[in-house]
């Protein structure tokens, strides 16, 4: 044992050598199917938004499925060698169906007893896979609970698989209020199915029932139980027990660690097998993934009773499953059939070994299934018998194995990688015949339409203002507007500028006795109308804001919806959307300053009535000055005003300030009647600089290039179908290709094979 012991030390050495390289090639192995699931991604987009285009079809030949399923078929070889280099402990695995007395030979090997790894008769006992670790030092159990998601995932959705039960419970809350029935029915339970189906239903309808006594279990936290405690973690409760108590249901995992009885053999570990033969939904998918994953050896037990004395059907599965879970090596060299002839009738033991030498191992052929006969429950002769021979055989023949499954990793890799290199090429073949444009050719061809698509925009915009500046171009709703306001005010005057002619001669008549004097009320008044008169013609104010805001409006929609898209809010104002792309485009990481410039040029156009007409409209209202700047020079309107300090004389007044007050009106209206061609030339002087600065300034084509590259997903935000999604997709397949190469051409994953002939 001492020779075997550090035999074995030295394996598990040699073993961990390899892992750095595993866990590199495992790395890269991931990175490739990433690589070759984004391609297939890109691939599928492509045929999506151009099922009929040529880019497509040529793609169509490409076997994705068949390069995923390649490096899918490497991960799971590298993880069946990580798996087995990344053990700290020679594991054994104890198998064989129900009954056999597995959980007895767990015992004789572990040196627990029936409080830690239950057995009984007549029904399974176990519920839990158990690891089980010799260790000096430690003692007790390491529980793994379940969380609701893994327990509703891994515990009940294969009962409602197998049963046919939908729907599936999407919670515990769902799962405690299920209707199931109380026998079995519908498609999955007539027939045959009925024996295996209704022990599954009856097993969902306990988990149910006993919901109450393991949902606060359900965290996916690591208990730590004393051994005392550990059978409810890990058993089917007694036939004496509560029956709503079911506490292993919780527990996801079970590692337990004490001290075997052996000497000097310390990195050992025991694994017991999900029991064959249980009426559990993929019992034997849970023992493949066990064989698979955590053991170095497998003792198959076989117990000779009198209905159990033959080699059958269900005994050669189980050979069957240990042989799948390890396809290169032969399953002879890590497989012992254990004949627990326990409380057996020698003619059942003589039978049953008499059997498998005659069936399953042919004598005269090549060697067989190993095979030892032992009483499970005797500790000291499985020790001896069972232990120590496999201790011994593995100490030789595990170096062997570990040889053979790396190997055949390196064989699956290099294979998987030249099938997935040939479809590589086969892809570089396809882009050689497809032609797309660079980004750099894609952006300044972008650009270039873009600034074409604005300038003839811009320009029929601006020939529609050149239409309103002609002569023969009449704005009649100014000009309605025009006439409603000198009518308003020729009302206005005629009827005593605002108080009547009676009122206003009066209030004339009085302030002449006050003042002894006619002029100075003649000039108030000329004064007062003047002022009155100019702040009336100013009604006409909103229609020349309201052509100054279809200025910047029209301009909007010339600008197109794509160069919109720069601004976030489409309901804001015209002038509020030209702000906003002024400043997005000012602020840009590469900023665009003579188109924001040239959009802060167009938002300073000056149509109001202060600035455009005001200034003339004073010059007609000089009239109604009550004496010129330069009085030397003959004032004939004083003379004009000059009246009788009568009832007589305030009637001329109020007549000639009446006809002054005309004559300014009908002079203000000829002013505004001009202002419409005015204001067109002006809107279209403004319109055709800024079409010029926007599209022809010697920085434009620069500053289009610079706005398209900084903006191209904003103002191409439906590129998502059509040919210019095919474009970017070919080139998402292109960069893939190119990333994918270097790893399936390196040469160096080789799994530290150089290693394996030690």
């Amino acid at each position: 044992m001492i020779d075997n012991g550090e035999r074995l030390d030295a394996v598990l050495r040699r073993r961990r050598e390899h892992l750095p390289v595993v866990d590199e090639q495992i790395d890269r192995w991931r990175c490739i199917l990433g690589l070759i699931t984004e391609l297939g991604d890109a691939v599928a987009g492509i045929q999506a938004v151009e099922p009929d285009g040529t880019v497509a079809g040529l793609l169509g030949a490409l076997d994705l499925a068949g390069m995923t399923r390649a490096a899918q078929e490497c991960l799971d070889a590298l993880a069946t060698v990580r798996g087995r280099v990344n053990r700290e402990t020679v594991n054994i695995g104890v198998s064989g169906r129900a009954r056999n007395g597995k959980s007895t030979v767990l015992q004789s090997l572990s040196g627990l007893d029936d409080r830690q790894i239950p057995s009984g008769r007549g029904q399974p006992v176990t519920a839990v896979r158990s690891r089980i670790y010799h260790s000096l030092t430690d003692r007790g159990a390491r529980l793994t609970m379940h969380t609701e998601r893994s327990f509703m995932d891994e515990v009940i959705a294969p009962y409602h698989a197998e049963l046919g039960l939908e729907p599936l419970p999407r919670d515990l809350s769902a799962f405690a209020g299920y209707p199931y029935p109380r026998v079995v029915d519908g498609p999955a339970g007539k027939g045959t199915d009925r024996p295996r189906l209704g022990p599954m239903l009856a097993r969902v309808r306990e988990a149910q029932q006993a919901l109450a006594s393991y949902r606060e279990f359900l965290t996916g936290e690591v208990r730590t139980v004393d051994l005392t405690d550990i059978r409810e973690w890990v058993a089917y409760p007694e036939a004496d027990a509560e029956p709503e108590r079911r506490p292993y249901l919780a527990v996801r995992d079970a590692v337990i660690t004490c001290a075997f009885p052996i000497e000097d053999v310390t990195a050992l570990g025991l694994v017991d097998l999900p029991g064959l033969g249980e009426l559990t939904p993929s019992a034997e998918e849970h023992h493949l993934t066990g064989l698979r994953n955590d053991i170095d050896f497998a003792i198959v037990v076989k117990r000779p009773t009198d209905t159990n004395a033959m080699w059958a059907e269900e005994d050669a599965r189980a050979l069957q499953l240990i042989g799948n879970a390890c396809e290169v090596a032969d399953a002879r060299d890590f497989t012992l059939i254990l004949v627990n002839t326990g409380a057996c009738l020698p003619e059942n033991i003589t039978a049953l070994h008499d059997d498998l030498r005659d069936r399953l191992n042919d004598p005269a052929g090549s060697r067989g299934y190993w095979v030892i006969l032992a009483d499970g429950a005797d500790r000291n002769a499985v020790r001896e018998q069972v232990l120590e021979p496999i201790l011994e055989h593995l100490a030789t023949a595990l170096p062997r194995m570990d040889e053979v499954v790396i190997a055949d990793a390196v064989a699956v890799c290099r294979d998987r990688r030249d099938r997935i290199k040939e479809d590589l090429d086969g892809l570089s073949s396809i882009l050689r015949m497809l032609s797309v444009p660079t980004l750099t050719e894609q952006m300044i061809a972008r650009a270039e339409t873009l600034r074409g698509e604005v300038a003839a925009s811009l320009q029929a915009w601006v020939d529609m203002l050149r239409g309103r500046a002609d002569n023969d171009y009449e704005d009649t709703e100014f000009f309605d507007r025009v006439a409603e306001v000198h009518k308003e005010i020729r009302e206005w005057l005629l009827n005593g500028f605002g108080e009547g002619p009676e009122v206003w001669q009066q209030r004339a008549l009085s302030r002449f006795r006050v003042d002894r004097a006619s002029l100075p009320f003649a000039s108030a008044e000329l004064n007062r109308v003047r002022v009155e008169m100019a702040r009336r013609f100013a009604a006409v104010d909103d229609l020349l804001l309201q052509r100054r805001d279809e200025y910047w409006a029209g301009l909007v929609a010339a600008l197109g919806p794509r160069l919109a898209l720069l601004t976030d809010d489409r309901s804001a104002r015209p002038q509020d959307v030209l702000a906003a792309m002024a400043e997005v485009l000012r602020d840009a990481p590469d900023p665009c300053p003579a188109l924001a410039e040239t959009l802060d040029f167009a938002l300073d156009v000056r149509l109001d009535y202060r600035t455009r007409v005001l200034p003339r409209l004073r010059r007609a209202l000089d009239v109604l000055f009550p004496e010129e700047d330069d009085p030397g020079g003959g004032n004939a309107a004083t003379t004009l005003l000059a009246v009788p300090r009568t009832a007589e004389g305030s009637a001329e007044l109020f007549n000639r300030v009446t006809q002054l007050a005309r004559q300014a009106a009908y002079d203000g209206q000829a002013v505004l009647a001009q202002e419409p061609g005015t204001a067109a030339q002006v809107l279209f002087a403004y319109g055709e600089q800024f079409e010029d600065a926007f599209v022809r300034a010697d920085s434009s084509e620069a500053e289009f290039r610079r706005l398209v590259a900084v903006f191209q997903d904003r103002l191409w935000p439906g590129e998502g179908t059509g040919p210019q999604a095919a474009t970017e997709g070919l080139r998402r397949v292109r960069r893939l290709a190119t990333d994918l190469r270097p790893l399936i051409t390196d040469e160096r994953p080789r799994i530290a094979a150089e290693r394996t002939g030690r």
